[in-house]
């Protein structure tokens, strides 16, 4: 609802502060960097970029100066070429080149083909350094952010590539039937999501079973065997016939005769030689007795007896031999083989989040955001970032509650307690954000503190309406004013109208110098423009300026990460002495472990209530708040418990309450439960990783065993 020349002011200092922050920090430089070969590449480039670059900004800024423009170019240009390519560096320079390609390429593994093509390129980083947010000492610490804040994640899944085979054997065309098919498992694993600084791709694989394949090998065996054969052979027999031969022969003829033959026996004979003495006289006698004795004589004797004599003739005998026989056989194996495969599809989306998160934390401005995009653009690097400002939703400043959220709001600093309750409100029955209120109130006054709160045009009282825009454009009698005799806080003449004025103390009138009713009037203007669908373009309809819509939203963000958040009672998980408190009040779902083939690296856990909150199990800091096209809506915080370093992570949640880089304290609530990214239904998903979460999750432990939950 500003002013134009306020626009054409603001952009005007943007552009001064800018070429003279460039000039002063890189002309020293330029001189010693640029030669014949440097400025021959520029202007190869310099003709394109400068009419890509004129084509991103407004008209105002043109008039102000091509030459401003043109010499904030070649400054920033020229460096972004020498810090991408390396070329002509030497020294520290090229010290801090070669940090930045060091810290590109551990976004990825480089040996990997597929994760290679998601590398963060390191001229991107370059880009951003070139501008004059940083200093000398601060371009490795601002690779470093970007290289880690940009760093794809990647989802993989398990997928079968089996083969089958299959085996038939023919011996002399005779085939046997096709043998049982044998199937081989082949598991791998394939990317199927992927979130990186300028989109997301989902990849499905869609399994397909290939045909058959055919491998024929012949092959040849020798049978060999026996048979048995009869025929007839002639034999030339012999045989013995036996002869009477009868012949003289001597031989000793036995008789037998008796004769007497002696033999000597032992007698013996007893003599007393005194009474009752005797002794004994042995002596030998000569006895005979009668013995046969066999003698022989010769005598003359015939003798007959049988002679054997051998004689042959020939016979007719039948006979068999074995005779060996061999075949020379044919086999023919046939193999046939196929597989399951997968035709893979990719669907990117083109999504600059991730970049404009980072650059929103560095404070960028729309003009600082396009000369990013103009220097990666002087490198040959593909990028649409400024297009995608403008036609999308700004996805790292959504995640509020809308209304929605049940408890308690404590403003951080820079917000006026006071104004709470009525941002609030106003957030409920209209549905914008109450930090993009704030962010409005403060941009256009100061929260009130503006001397006047009259602009030059006739804008008025803290949210800077025009009277017509107030009360409705019919009323207009040029320049946004209205007739001095209309009642611009009558009701009536503002329904009348359709103009925004909006009573929001419920007095009976709607006063553009009414803060309250200034408070309730920007929420409606916001949300009768689009705010729902698209908060830049509903931002950007307030004041028609992008510098205004980056200031708003810078602002908000800020508001919105300082403040606190305390759900109402009874919604809360018990707040525990330990190292961990629960993140949330449910029932586990799905546990750590094995699930689907594959690790789930952390626990499920569901609620059937509306509004549950998610919140910090553990002082720490927000490593990552971040849209990922998984996780949904996700924080990752960093927390050191006793020395050692611990990461948990919440996923799917409806919106994020916390931002890059911010301190929470256990138990701060950080969204709530929902249904964003890869999801079957209202969840959280919990990690809890000993040391830095990482794309296998090798350090993830079972949060069971670590956190108290609560039911």
């Amino acid at each position: 609802m500003g002013l134009h020349n306020r626009q054409e002011e603001e952009q005007e200092s943007l552009a001064k502060k800018l070429v003279k922050g460039q000039a002063k920090k890189q002309g020293k430089k330029l001189v010693k960097k640029l030669g014949k070969k440097a400025a021959k590449q520029l202007a190869l480039h310099l003709a394109k970029l400068l009419l890509s670059f004129l084509g991103g900004i407004g008209l105002p800024v043109i008039l102000f100066g091509i030459v401003v423009i043109f010499l904030i170019m070649i400054i920033s240009l020229s460096f972004t070429f020498f810090f991408s390519t390396g070329s002509d560096l030497e020294g520290e320079e090229l010290a801090i080149y070669e940090y930045i390609v060091e810290q590109a390429d551990k976004t990825v593994d480089m040996g990997d083909p597929v994760q290679k093509k998601y590398r963060v390129p390191h001229a991107l980083i370059t880009s951003v350094i070139q501008l004059d947010a940083f200093s000398d000492k601060e371009e490795k610490k601002i690779a470093k952010e970007m290289a880690e804040s940009l760093a794809p994640t990647f989802d993989y899944g398990k997928y079968n590539e089996y083969s089958e085979k299959q085996t038939q054997v023919c011996e002399d065309n005779v085939c046997k039937p096709w043998g049982k098919i044998k199937k081989t498992d082949n598991w791998l694993h394939k990317l199927d999501n992927v979130d990186y600084w300028n989109g997301y791709t989902n990849v499905t694989h869609t399994p397909y079973i290939t045909d058959w394949k055919y491998d024929t090998k012949i092959t040849y065996r020798t049978d060999r065997w026996t048979e048995t054969e009869y025929y007839t052979e002639k034999v030339l027999e012999t045989y013995t016939e036996y002869v009477e031969v009868s012949r003289t022969v001597y031989t000793e003829v036995p008789y037998t005769v008796i004769i007497n033959e002696a033999y000597t026996v032992k007698e013996y004979d007893y003599i007393e030689k005194a009474p009752g003495i005797y002794i004994t006289i042995e002596r030998l006698v000569t006895k005979y007795r009668k013995k046969e004795v066999t003698r022989y004589e010769n005598k003359k004797v015939i003798i007959t007896e049988m002679v054997p004599v051998e004689k042959n003739k020939e016979t007719l005998v039948n006979r068999t031999k074995e005779v060996e026989k061999s075949k020379q056989v044919e086999i023919k194996t046939t193999t046939r083989t196929r597989k399951q495969q997968f035709n893979s599809t990719e669907n990117s989306t083109e999504d600059y989040s991730y970049l404009d998160q980072i650059l929103n934390s560095y404070n960028f401005g729309q003009l600082d955001k396009r000369m990013v995009e103009v220097n990666y653009l002087f490198v040959d690097g593909n990028i649409a970032y400024t297009d995608w400002l403008c036609i999308n939703r700004d996805n790292g400043f959504l995640g509020g509650f809308g209304g929605g959220f049940n408890g308690t709001i404590m403003p951080g600093a820079g917000v006026p307690a006071e104004y709470m309750e009525y941002y609030l409100a106003a957030e409920k029955k209209y549905g914008v954000d109450w930090y993009t209120i704030a962010g409005l109130h403060f941009v256009e006054t100061g929260f009130g503190t503006h001397p006047t709160k009259i602009s030059t045009a006739g804008a008025i009282g803290d949210f800077q309406f025009l009277e017509a825009s107030w009360v409705g454009w019919k009323y207009d009698i040029g320049g946004g004013r209205v007739s001095t005799s209309l009642d611009i806080t009558s009701l009536s003449v503002i329904k009348s109208g359709n103009g925004f004025g909006v009573d929001g103390d419920n007095d009976g009138k709607a006063d553009p110098w009414n803060v309250v009713d200034g408070i309730f009037s920007a929420a409606n203007y916001l949300a009768r423009s689009g705010y729902a669908k698209d908060p830049r373009a509903a931002i950007f309809n307030y004041n028609h300026a992008t510098w205004y819509v980056d200031k708003v939203m810078t602002a908000a963000l800020g508001y919105k990460s300082g403040a606190v958040y305390t759900p109402a009672e009874g919604d809360m998980p018990t707040m525990t002495k330990g190292d961990f408190m629960s993140p949330t009040v449910g029932t586990i779902s799905s546990g750590y472990g094995e699930r689907w083939g594959e690790l789930h690296a952390g626990i499920d856990i569901v609620s059937n209530k509306g509004a549950v909150p998610i919140v910090a199990v553990a002082d720490g800091v927000v490593v990552r708040s971040y849209l990922s096209n998984s996780y949904g809506n996700c924080v990752i915080l960093q927390h050191t418990i006793d020395g050692v370093k611990y990461e948990t992570l919440y996923a799917h949640m409806t919106g994020r309450a916390v931002s890059n880089g911010q301190t929470v304290q256990k138990g701060q609530l950080l969204g709530n439960m929902g249904n964003t990214g890869k999801s079957t239904g209202k969840h959280l998903h919990f990690e809890l990783h000993k040391g830095s979460w990482n794309i296998k999750k090798s350090n993830s432990l079972d949060p069971v065993l670590y956190v108290p939950l609560s039911k």
